[in-house]
């Protein structure tokens, strides 16, 4: 277990109350928030000083989530996700066609999504512990270095964090439906 309840709670109060919170990734820490609460994105849009357009990565704990963001999904998607969600692959988020009910601030205003099922063991602790999907951006603003280490988590945002710091790699991004890679 990585993070003790003396950890997680001050953390789950934080994000759902709408304050801004920060977790590890894969690679970087980031901002992470229910994919529900729009106040709560848009705080972290401002903060990054982030485009609309840009949308956000969701993480989800399963595929079993995946119906609260996408419609049926054509093989091409279920392969990539049998594929490249399992334990030993790079972290790779999906970009998967988009209910059309989705707030565009997920969605930039495009009829995708950014989805990634985390391999990592803390990543699944806390979503688990969030008990819904989080969108999940770099703590830095647009342009600036990532953040690797939790010393760079700002004061005053409610953060879980490593001993150890991030590689600093960023996630793969794959689009199966035109099976073209974009990071």
């Amino acid at each position: 277990m990585y993070w003790q309840p003396h950890h997680l709670q001050p953390w789950l109060a934080a994000l759902q109350a709408g304050q801004l919170a920060a977790a590890p990734a894969e690679g970087v820490y980031g901002y992470v928030a229910p994919v529900s609460n729009a106040e709560a994105l848009q705080r972290i849009l401002d903060t990054k000083q982030r485009a609309t357009t840009k949308g956000f990565i969701v993480l989800v704990q399963s595929p079993l989530q995946l119906d609260q963001f996408c419609p049926a999904l054509p093989h091409s998607c279920v392969d990539a996700i049998r594929t490249y969600w399992q334990l030993g692959e790079p972290a790779t988020t999906l970009i998967l066609p988009a209910l059309p009910s989705l707030s565009p601030m997920l969605t930039g205003g495009l009829g995708t999504i950014a989805i990634r099922q985390p391999q990592a063991h803390y990543m699944q602790e806390y979503l688990e512990a969030a008990g819904t999907p989080l969108v999940s951006t770099s703590l830095n603003v647009t342009g600036e270095p990532p953040a690797l280490e939790a010393s760079a988590i700002p004061a005053g945002v409610a953060a879980l964090t490593l001993a150890k710091a991030l590689s600093g790699e960023p996630s793969r991004i794959l689009n199966p439906v035109t099976n073209e890679w974009l990071r």
